[in-house]
């Protein structure tokens, strides 16, 4: 997300759920109530920062495949899909955070979606 864009709604789904018309969604939250929700920055699972989230999902009903899609207030947005593995793998540094393309500074994803430029 560029600095400038806020999130509405952010969701968890079954990215290999591809027998249904829409993936099973495993974790949604909306309706940030904090700076930081808002900005999104967002602990997968915990809803903190939001006004609503479902609860907590049990291990053994997280699919090995997230996808993880959130929508801005103008109603559009962005989603990408990773391994439980990847994620678990991870080690972020101070000041990174977790894309498609691994771990990135916020200066980074800005240069990579063009926010200097006024956004995507």
């Amino acid at each position: 997300m560029c600095p400038t864009d806020e999130i509405r709604r952010v969701e968890v789904y079954d990215a290999d759920d591809v027998g249904h018309e829409s993936p099973r969604v495993v974790w949604s939250a909306s309706r940030p109530v904090s700076a930081s929700a808002r900005k999104g920055r967002i602990t997968l699972w915990s809803g903190e920062g939001f006004a609503e989230h479902s609860a907590r999902p049990g291990a053994s009903s997280i699919p090995p495949v997230i996808g993880v899609a959130y929508t801005d207030t103008t109603g559009d947005g962005r989603d990408g899909v990773l391994t439980l593995r990847t994620i678990r793998s991870a080690h972020l540094g101070p000041g990174k955070y977790w894309t498609d393309d691994g771990p990135l500074t916020a200066g980074q994803i800005d240069a990579q979606l063009g926010c200097d430029d006024g956004g995507p």
